[in-house]
């Protein structure tokens, strides 16, 4: 009944004494009390009905079945709404007309319109979400990412289900269910509904999903339902303060910096050395030395600590001279086909002595009298189904690590970033200049102040970062 006040509230605002032509309006407005009040016409009347009572429901964004009562009744009361305000417009055509108006709606017009809390559908909440323009626009693998775990939201809780519907215990039901959930679902059971996953016997066997990856699950839920809040659409948010326990693992825990000896095995390794070619046969002892991609990455990424993906993202135009110095601009693009993973990713870093001596300058400076000056540096490498070329090298070093016999799960592409941190230690170099050349932040509110160290202030930093042990002349003295 208060959708259908509020339809009459502004139908009688659009047929106020100011909208209303009584020569031209008048005559039809008899015909329409006529048509409305004839049952014989209910063919003619009931399209007319039943899109009035879809729209009042799509823009309270409220549910109702069409076969249900609650929407045939709702049909019913709008149609009676239709001839109330027809009677109304006919009397003010003949004000001494004698018409009987209805006093059901007279009743609802002295009583406030109470806003009903709105029946929204978690498919269309996740919509209007994505649709909200205060949100930034998600793309590539952060897009993925969230459609994944929407999909695991509505194969849970149901699409079609009012969020307002979703109780605090529905929540930690789903955590309940995100304990049991396996890891690498999607790839194990291509294509099977997250809820008929776990009872799987094949599923059971395998390890859960990690407590971070739970939460992530679960702040995205968060999201939702804050968002619901926010609109009016739900009075309470069900799952403010729901999320695992983290593990107490330090950062310097979860991934491992290479030894000298591991160093010593990956560019000691054929692809370094000699293989037969850089791609099925970088494994196996050969003639060969290919400054490509698979070369690069990891000494770029020995020399001045960057992330994976910030390197196989560069373009030429990203090493620059500025201040007299060669540096590597690590920069995001509105397109997001280059991005950083923080703001404080978006920096420059200084090119090593040592990469230099290798060539990396000189392969550089060659590649641009070839290809336009925003061409991709490798783009010999594959790009993943994510749209980054990042996905593909991971894997592959992977296998490289185990083919050199390094084997620790905790050894992966990332332990580069932690062996240049130890670097910096050995190099005795001051926080603020640690950070510089890294881009790590202290989360210090000073920081946002000021452009930062010059490059050529951070020169001599650059020099003093050495790996003693590790021989790379054979590196040097093969350049061509």
């Amino acid at each position: 009944m208060n959708l259908v006040a509020k339809w009459i509230d502004l139908a009688k605002r659009c047929s106020s004494p100011d909208r209303f032509d009584e020569e031209t309006e008048a005559p039809e407005y008899d015909e329409e009390l006529r048509d409305l009040q004839d049952t014989t016409e209910w063919e003619k009347i009931a399209p007319v009905v039943y899109a009035e009572a879809t729209r009042l429901l799509r823009e309270a964004h409220l549910v109702a079945p069409e076969d249900g009562s609650e929407f045939l009744h709702l049909q019913r009361t709008l149609h009676s709404a239709m001839i109330e305000i027809a009677r109304r417009r006919v009397m003010r055509r003949f004000p001494n007309a004698h018409i009987a108006l209805d006093p059901v709606f007279q009743e609802i017009e002295r009583k406030p319109v109470v806003n009903p809390v709105a029946k929204i559908s978690l498919a269309n909440l996740i919509t209007d979400y994505q649709k909200d323009p205060t949100r930034p626009a998600l793309r590539g693998k952060t897009l993925a990412k969230r459609q994944a775990q929407w999909r695991m939201l509505e194969s849970f809780f149901g699409a079609t289900t009012a969020i307002g519907e979703i109780e605090r215990s529905d929540v930690r039901r789903f955590m309940s269910f995100l304990e049991r959930f396996p890891s690498n679902a999607s790839k194990h059971f291509p294509g099977v509904e997250p809820t008929t996953v776990v009872a799987l016997p094949e599923a059971q066997k395998l390890p859960a999903i990690s407590p971070d990856t739970a939460n992530d699950y679960l702040r995205q839920l968060g999201a939702l339902t804050r968002f619901a809040l926010h609109e009016g659409l739900i009075k309470t948010d069900p799952a403010a303060g729901l999320l695992f326990a983290k593990p107490k693992i330090a950062a310097k825990d979860k991934r491992l910096p290479f030894s000298e000896d591991d160093l010593k095995r990956i560019f000691g390794a054929p692809l370094f050395r000699g293989c037969v070619d850089d791609e099925a046969g970088y494994s196996k002892p050969g003639p060969n030395i290919i400054r490509r991609g698979r070369f690069w990455v990891p000494l770029i990424a020995l020399f001045t600590g960057m992330r994976l993906n910030e390197i196989c993202q560069l373009t030429l135009d990203d090493f620059v001279v500025e201040d007299g110095t060669d540096i590597i601009l690590i920069r995001g693009s509105d397109d997001e086909t280059k991005r950083v993973k923080t703001e404080a990713g978006q920096r420059f870093v200084l090119v090593h002595p040592e990469p230099k001596a290798i060539g990396l300058l000189a392969h550089i400076d060659g590649l641009r009298r070839k290809r336009a000056s925003n061409a991709p540096v490798f783009a010999d490498l594959a790009v993943g189904t994510t749209g980054y070329r990042s996905d593909p090298f991971s894997k592959f070093f992977a296998r490289f690590l185990d083919h050199v016999g390094i084997t620790h799960s905790k050894k992966v592409f990332h332990s580069f970033r932690h062996t240049y941190r130890d670097a910096l230690r050995e190099a005795e170099i001051s926080p603020e200049r640690v950070r510089a050349l890294a881009g790590w932040t202290s989360g210090r509110t000073e920081e946002a102040y000021g452009s930062g160290l010059r490059p050529s202030t951070l020169r001599t930093e650059i020099e003093r970062i050495s790996y003693p042990d590790l021989d790379l002349s054979h590196l040097k003295a093969n350049r061509s």
